[in-house]
């Protein structure tokens, strides 16, 4: 089981719905800005999206949060290379520059999205209570940075690179895309790249028509997915009966999830935009576990390069699960801790509450059943994401030229 939120599933969820709109009306394509941390779940959502009919899904512009799982220089130029090996060159990208926030309160142009905005000055040094959670090691951010060593190895490197000074800012590029016209904002890392450009754009978050938020959990009480009796050699039950994911800071904070946790501030501004809002939190996404029968499937379905590229990349992924995890701080904050309990911090909770605070959102809740009662994979979502992963597109890799050698494995 993936540790983190699984946006894979997440956006194959929506996507599913948002195909059932696109179907019932005679509709332009629905314009799309994703903003992501990089994960390895992420970049399997950000493969499902490239290869859906753009007459119907169009990804336009990518934007990346560096203030969790990723640094800057590797997330782009990881994106760069998903990109160019998908023949997708035109695609906007965009990432933090130093751009600060000054004493009063003042946005300056294109600031850095580093840090969570409550930490965010004038530069990109600073307090760290939200990314200390990270590991940084074995199974933390520099495995992200280099998909475990995966990524150099077997993707191919076009001429794009990361140039931190003249690197498209994310603000730029979301100026630029949502000045455009309509847009729908998937956002599966910390919020902190729109957040800031709402606060900054408030006459532009008209052209936003919604935004679908990947992360929290709600009234999960199974955020690993080995509760219940599901734990096996590679998956222990060590987190149930809370909602969070905090797989470094359980015993101080079992309520909040990763990408909420990253930027509690930002997310509390996405969710009172007044944007319609839809979140597909941990109580969803549990119910579809990485099962045996998946990962066979998956396994014998690696038909194309990004197929190969995301099963090598998940395989890879769940290996370390049963690692020491003595190299992760986590958040050591000593006002959190209970006595023989769960802790009793919750910063980044998505809670439910009632009342003149409370914004109305919609949440789901489950993923549908496959309704082949006689499949293996007894989720609609395994065979949607087989399908989708496995069918080539109308180029050939080997016309992409100068491209660097790519493994069959």
């Amino acid at each position: 089981m993936l540790r983190q939120t699984k946006s894979w599933v997440a956006l194959v969820l929506i996507l599913q719905v948002l195909g059932a709109i696109f179907n019932a009306v005679d509709a332009k394509p629905f314009r799309i800005l994703l903003d992501t941390d990089v994960a390895t779940d992420d970049f399997f959502a950000f493969f499902y999206l490239l290869k859906l009919n753009r007459s119907e899904f169009e990804l336009e512009t990518i934007t990346i949060n560096t203030n969790i799982w990723s640094d800057a220089g590797h997330a782009v130029n990881h994106i760069y290379d998903m990109l160019y090996m998908m023949n997708r060159d035109d695609i906007a990208v965009g990432v933090g520059r130093e751009g600060g926030i000054l004493e009063d309160g003042t946005i300056l142009p294109n600031v850095g999205g580093y840090l969570p905005i409550i930490e965010q000055g004038m530069t990109s040094a600073g307090y760290c209570r939200y990314r200390q959670v990270i590991p940084v090691g074995h199974g933390g951010r520099l495995c992200t940075d280099t998909n475990f060593g995966i990524r150099k190895a077997f993707l191919p490197h076009g001429s794009r690179k990361y140039s931190p000074l003249q690197q498209p800012t994310a603000q730029q590029v979301m100026i630029e895309t949502i000045s455009a016209g309509p847009i729908i904002v998937f956002l599966i890392g910390a919020h902190t790249n729109l957040a800031i450009f709402l606060m900054n754009n408030p006459h532009l978050k008209k052209n936003i028509e919604h935004i679908y938020v990947i992360g929290g959990g709600i009234r999960s009480e199974n955020p690993s997915g080995c509760c219940f009796g599901n734990a096996s050699l590679s998956c222990q039950p060590d987190m149930c009966g809370y909602p969070g994911n905090l797989f470094t800071d359980y015993n101080s904070n079992p309520y909040a999830e990763f990408n909420i946790f990253g930027d509690p501030f930002a997310a509390y501004q996405v969710y009172h935009s007044g944007i319609p809002i839809t979140i597909v939190p941990l109580d969803a996404t549990d119910t579809i576990p990485i099962t045996e029968h998946f990962f066979k499937a998956f396994e014998e379905s690696q038909r194309t390069y990004e197929a190969k590229y995301c099963f090598q990349s998940l395989k890879t992924k769940l290996a370390p699960l049963s690692a020491d995890k003595s190299d992760t701080m986590g958040l050591q904050d000593p006002s959190c801790f209970v006595e023989n309990g769960k802790g009793k911090c919750k910063d980044g909770y998505t809670m439910e509450v009632t009342g003149p605070g409370a914004v109305h959102v919609l949440v789901a809740t489950k993923a549908k059943p496959n309704p082949d009662v006689h499949s293996k994979l007894d989720q609609q979502f395994f065979i949607s994401f087989l399908d989708v992963s496995s069918y080539y597109l109308n180029f050939n890799l080997s016309d992409i030229s100068n491209s660097t050698h790519i493994d069959q494995m």
